[in-house]
C-alpha cells in the first residue's frame, strides 16, 4: 500500500481547514499523490515534519501496553523503533517490532494485549486490533508504521505534549463513528450495503463539515472516509472538545485515542 505506483493504496490524507467559522474539507488524496520524488512514506513524514498545520491525526496506535512500554517513556520507544532495521521497507516487520519492543518473539502471552484506551472501546462493542499481535489482522504492522512515522516527523505527540502547531494525535475512526451514533461497521467494500452505509455516514458527517467536491470520493472509499473521520481527533484536541476524558496515568505511559464529542 506504500509503494509509489500503488493505485489502490488505503493510505489517504484529508486536509481539513476552517473558513468563516466552519470546517471545510480542503483536499483529499492518496499518499502516493503527495508532492515530491521520495517514497510515499518519506513524503508523508516530510509533510508532518513541516508543521504548517495546527494538528494532524493518524489512524494507527502510537504506543503499546504499559507492560511492554519503554522505561524511558514514549521518546525512548520512538528512538528504539527508529533504529530498527527495515529490510528495504519503510518501517519494521511486525514480528521484528514485537520481538524488539516486548523482548520476545510473537505470539506473546496473552497473544493480544491491549492498552487501557483500547480496552475501553472493546467494552463499547468495537473490534480493536492489538498493537502487539503480529498474526492475522494484527495491529503490530500499523503500530510499527505509526511509531516509525512519528520518529521521522519529529513533532510533538499528544497526550505527552499539547504544543501547537504541528501536534500529532492518535485517531480511531471506528470509535469516532460509534461516539457520534453513526454506523461503524460494514462500510468497507464496493457492495450495495457498504456503499449505502457510507452514504448514511456521510449524511451525518455533513452536519459537521462542508464536504465540497469530495463527496463522491468519500462515498467510493471507506479508507478515504476514515481519513476524514480521523481528522476530527485533531479537531477535538485543538478545540478542547474531547468526547471521552483522558485517564492521565495510563495515557502518559500508553498514549490515548482522541475522540470528538
Amino acid at each position: 500500500m506504500w509503494r509509489p505506483g500503488c493505485s489502490r493504496s488505503n493510505v489517504w490524507i484529508a486536509d481539513v481547514r476552517e473558513r468563516n467559522g466552519q470546517l471545510v474539507l480542503h483536499d483529499l488524496r492518496r499518499v502516493q499523490a503527495l508532492p515530491g520524488v521520495a517514497v510515499p512514506f518519506t513524503r508523508l513524514a516530510a509533510l508532518l515534519s513541516d508543521a504548517s498545520y495546527l494538528a494532524a491525526a493518524i489512524d494507527a496506535p502510537f504506543s503499546v501496553p504499559a507492560l511492554h512500554a519503554s522505561q524511558g517513556g514514549h521518546p525512548a520507544l520512538l528512538s528504539l523503533v527508529a533504529q530498527m532495521p527495515c529490510h528495504s521497507r519503510p518501517f519494521p516487520l511486525a514480528s521484528d517490532f514485537v520481538q524488539v519492543v516486548a523482548g520476545q518473539p510473537p505470539p506473546l502471552s496473552p497473544p493480544k494485549p491491549y492498552r487501557v484506551t483500547e480496552a475501553h472501546w472493546i467494552r463499547q462493542g468495537i473490534n480493536v486490533r492489538s498493537t502487539l499481535w503480529a498474526g492475522s489482522r494484527g495491529g503490530a504492522p500499523m503500530t510499527a508504521a505509526a511509531i516509525r512515522l512519528l520518529a521521522q516527523a519529529g513533532r510533538p505527540v499528544w497526550p505527552w505534549s499539547h504544543a501547537t502547531p504541528g501536534l500529532i494525535v492518535e485517531a480511531f475512526p471506528t470509535a469516532q463513528l460509534q461516539r457520534w451514533g453513526l454506523p461503524f461497521s460494514q462500510y468497507d467494500g464496493n457492495g450495495p450495503t457498504a456503499v449505502a452505509t457510507r452514504m448514511t455516514i456521510l449524511a451525518g458527517i455533513a452536519q459537521r463539515i462542508a464536504l465540497g467536491g469530495f463527496r463522491s470520493a468519500l462515498a467510493g472509499s471507506a479508507d478515504a472516509l476514515d481519513a476524514l473521520v480521523a481528522a476530527f481527533a485533531a479537531v477535538a484536541v485543538t478545540r478542547s472538545a474531547l468526547g471521552h476524558p483522558v485517564a492521565p496515568v495510563p495515557a502518559m505511559t500508553e498514549g490515548w485515542i482522541a475522540v470528538h464529542q
